[in-house]
């Protein structure tokens, strides 16, 4: 084959295929969804409409996480109230907590923080598509903008970028979070990462290098020595959660890998331990909501909120960014 790649194609969809539509019908109805093909053996639905979370990943044709129930539904359907943010958690492969709350609800200073925040509800703006090429690649860039914000509040924008090249059975994200006010604003981030069935079933493999793990309550201390064991599904299922230290590799990377032998597909998430350097391991094996959450955070989920003394969130001074990278690699074999 000749050098030059582009002297194959009239188009750049040959290579790497990218739409961009709206939803329809139901409580889905109006919210923009684009679809990413690598050229390889990934496709990614990504949900402008729901901040810029991704709704699926396939990886070799075969679907890597849980949808719930709910499925897609809009920004407008967000109730902020106790747990009724799980309503619209369709889950996906990736749901993003924060930035003002994560973890259960809570009442601050008079103020009532729904389950995990409200960012996940957030429309992303100013949404772009970019395509580069050079004589024998190209690479694809999706990115848009969540603002959570309000008068005598929060002014923060999440600015997210997806970066793909063809071919290549991986991607980045990365996150930039701004302070658009003029007073010091602490926030909170959760990565929501998800997987579900056919990647995950009791042939899975979890590759994690952990330093030590506390069980969130009595019903996870019980089944501890089996946090890494991913069982048939049962019903009734209470869920575990687990905290987790995790390793850190010479370059400051952590992260995990979830495998499936049999099936030989996987994915690998790492990204720099000082910026998350708090996990979350979220065991749910029931019937009809099978799903394993391995979640990297930029504060403890149990800990004290913001508004709360002893609060760990991260601190952005007027006008200062705080950036997040996670790398996403999908794999045949260990």
């Amino acid at each position: 084959m000749e050098q030059n790649l582009f002297a194959y194609i009239g188009e750049p969809d040959q290579l790497m295929s990218v739409r961009d539509a709206r939803l329809l019908d139901g409580r889905q109805d109006g919210v923009r969804m684009i679809q990413v093909d690598n050229g390889g053996a990934l496709e990614c639905t990504l949900l402008p409409g729901r901040a810029m979370d991704l709704y699926q990943v396939r990886y070799k044709g075969a679907n890597l996480n849980y949808i719930a129930p709910c499925g897609i539904t809009a920004p407008a359907y967000y109730d902020a109230r106790g747990t009724e943010w799980l309503r619209g958690f369709y889950v996906g492969f990736l749901t993003t907590c924060g930035l003002q709350h994560i973890g259960s609800p809570a009442e601050i200073a008079g103020e009532s923080r729904g389950l995990h925040g409200r960012e996940a509800n957030c429309p992303a703006e100013d949404v772009r598509v970019t395509r580069s090429r050079t004589a024998d690649s190209m690479s694809l860039t999706v990115e848009g903008s969540m603002r959570e914000a309000r008068i005598f509040g929060e002014n923060l924008r999440l600015r997210r970028t997806y970066a793909f090249s063809y071919g290549e059975d991986a991607f980045t994200l990365t996150d930039t979070v701004t302070n658009c006010g003029f007073g010091a604003r602490p926030f909170l981030l959760s990565y929501h990462i998800n997987f579900g069935y056919p990647l995950l079933c009791e042939d899975t493999k979890i590759v994690l290098d952990s330093l030590g793990v506390e069980p969130r309550d009595a019903h996870a201390e019980e089944e501890m020595e089996h946090w890494r064991e991913i069982e048939p599904p049962a019903y009734p299922y209470q869920e575990c959660c687990y905290f987790h230290e995790l390793a850190q590799d010479a370059q400051g990377q952590s992260g995990y890998t979830v495998y499936n032998p049999v099936r030989r597909i996987g994915v690998r998430v790492s990204w720099n331990h000082a910026d998350l350097p708090y996990f979350c391991q979220w065991k749910m094996l029931g019937k009809g909501e099978y799903v394993l959450g391995m979640e990297p955070l930029n504060a403890p989920l149990d800990g004290k909120k913001i508004g709360e003394e002893g609060c760990l969130a991260p601190i952005l001074q007027p006008g200062e960014s705080k950036t997040y990278s996670l790398h996403f690699s999908f794999i045949e074999e260990l």
